[in-house]
């Protein structure tokens, strides 16, 4: 092999480690690590939304959904759409948290509302972390339980 086919060779090796080796160094920002949030981040954001919700300033609880939600409904949608689909959850006794669970940028927590006339509602919600802040990107009902029910699981 002549000396400059080898110099070649090695120019090619050098370069591709180079590559490598700046490709480590310089990581694109989505790919950063965000640090986990703590719980109570999660559940503040939410119950920021229904103590909102519960004094009917839906201009605030419409602070605290996500940008796809502010696009697929305006304030005066979003009110609408907040008083009229589950009217009995603002009017809750008390609500308790399930486990948070954090995938990147997103995240989902239950939600156990215990309503004044006895009934159990589960709520999950999703956020999603964007400009910063954690916001709520949407909210479904997914079981009733009547008066009476226990639910298991544990509280600390």
């Amino acid at each position: 092999m002549s000396p400059a086919w080898q110099r070649i060779k090695l120019g090619i090796v050098g370069a591709t480690f180079s590559v490598c080796v700046a490709a480590a160094v310089v990581r694109s920002p989505a790919a950063r690590r965000v640090p986990a949030p703590l719980p109570q981040e999660i559940y503040s954001v939410v119950m920021d939304k229904l103590a909102a919700v519960r004094a009917a300033d839906y201009p605030a609880a419409y602070r605290h959904v996500s940008l796809a939600v502010q696009e697929r409904f305006n304030l005066d949608e979003f009110s609408g759409q907040v008083r009229t689909d589950h009217p009995d959850l603002a009017r809750f006794e008390r609500v308790e948290f399930g486990a948070v669970v954090v995938q990147g940028r997103r995240a989902a927590v239950p939600a156990y509302f215990f309503l004044h006339d006895g009934g159990i509602a589960l709520v999950h919600y999703a956020l999603v972390r964007e400009e910063r802040a954690w916001k709520i990107e949407s909210s479904r009902v997914s079981r009733r339980w009547s008066r009476g029910h226990r639910v298991g699981g544990e509280r600390t």
